[in-house]
C-alpha cells in the first residue's frame, strides 16, 4: 500500500502541474463555456480522482490494512463504523464499511467517501470469506465509494469532486437479509428502470431485515500498479472470491429518467449503459 500511496502522489503532482497550465489556457479564452460543478473528464477528471484517493489514504494511514478488531474500532473512531453486510466479502466487490450519516449529506466531497471497501488477505476457503459472524483478517484496502440519495435525473453534484455522469449509477432499494447479511432487491412500481425515486425506507416483502431506499452510487477501485483509481460496479483488476451480488442490486437508469435532467448542460443521449 505504501507504493500505491507514492505513486498516486506522483501521479496527482503532474496532474496538477498539467491542469495548472490548462487553467492558464482557459483563463485566456473567456468566451468558453462554464464548467458544471462535479462533473467532468479528461485529465481533469483524473486529477480528481487522484485526488479523491490521496486524501482518503491519508485519512486512514495504516488503516489501509485491518489485522484485528482493534484496527476496525479505530475505523469506526474515524467515521466508518458500519458493517453493512458485517464480514461478507462480495465477488469482486469486496467487504464494505460506510459512515452511517453519509447518505442524507447533500454533496460528495472529495476525500471523503460515504464508505471504504477491503478484501480479505486471508488465504481460507470461500466459505469463510462470506460467513458474515466471523471476520477473515487481514483485510486490505481496495476501493470506496460516493452515495447520495437518488432523485431521478439529478445527478449528484460537488464543489470539489469532479467526475463524469456516466459514472454515476444506482444502487436499488431493498433488504440486507437477516440472519446471512446478502441483498435482496425490493424495486419500486414504476413504467421504466429509474423512473422513482423510491421509498427512504421500503417496505420488505420479499424477506427479513435492514432495509434502505434508492440511492445514487460510484465505486472506485485502486489499481494495484498505482495509477488513477478505476471506476464501476465491480472492480476491474484481478478478481476477488466472494458470494454473488443480485443482478439488480445496481443499475444505470433509462435514458428516460434524464429528459428532465435539471444539471446544466446535460443531454439524455450522454446515457447508453
Amino acid at each position: 500500500m505504501t507504493d500505491v500511496r507514492r505513486r498516486a502522489g506522483v501521479l496527482a503532482a503532474a496532474f496538477a502541474l498539467i491542469m495548472a497550465g490548462s487553467a492558464g489556457l482557459a483563463a485566456a479564452e473567456p468566451d468558453g463555456p462554464d464548467p458544471e460543478p462535479g462533473f467532468c473528464s479528461g485529465p481533469e477528471r483524473d486529477v480528481s480522482l487522484l485526488l479523491d484517493q490521496q486524501r482518503l489514504l491519508d485519512r486512514l494511514g495504516h488503516l489501509t490494512t485491518l489485522n484485528d478488531m482493534g484496527d476496525v474500532a479505530a475505523l469506526a473512531a474515524a467515521g466508518w463504523m458500519l458493517p453493512t453486510h458485517l464480514h461478507v466479502n462480495f465477488e469482486n466487490l469486496g467487504l464494505a464499511i460506510a459512515r452511517p450519516e453519509a447518505i442524507m449529506e447533500k454533496e460528495a466531497r472529495v476525500g471523503n467517501p460515504g464508505m471504504v471497501v477491503y478484501r480479505s488477505l486471508a488465504q481460507t476457503p470461500v466459505e469463510e470469506h462470506i460467513d458474515p459472524y466471523a471476520p477473515n483478517f487481514p483485510y486490505v484496502l481496495i476501493g470506496w465509494a460516493h452515495g447520495l440519495m437518488y432523485t431521478p435525473g439529478v445527478y449528484p453534484t460537488s464543489p470539489d469532486f469532479c467526475i463524469s455522469k456516466d459514472d454515476w449509477f444506482v444502487h436499488e432499494q431493498g433488504i440486507h437479509t437477516f440472519p446471512e447479511w446478502g441483498f435482496i432487491a425490493e424495486p419500486p412500481a414504476e413504467d421504466y428502470l429509474g423512473q422513482s425515486a423510491g421509498d427512504l425506507f421500503p417496505l420488505p416483502t420479499k424477506g427479513f431485515g435492514a432495509t434502505h431506499g434508492r440511492f445514487w452510487d460510484v465505486h472506485l477501485w485502486l489499481d494495484p500498479n498505482g495509477g488513477v483509481p478505476g471506476t464501476g460496479i465491480e472492480r476491474p483488476f484481478d478478481r476477488i472470491p466472494g458470494a454473488p451480488m443480485p443482478d439488480d442490486a445496481f443499475f444505470f437508469p433509462d435514458n428516460r429518467a434524464y429528459e428532465h435532467d435539471s444539471t446544466p448542460g446535460h443531454h439524455p443521449q450522454h446515457h447508453h449503459h
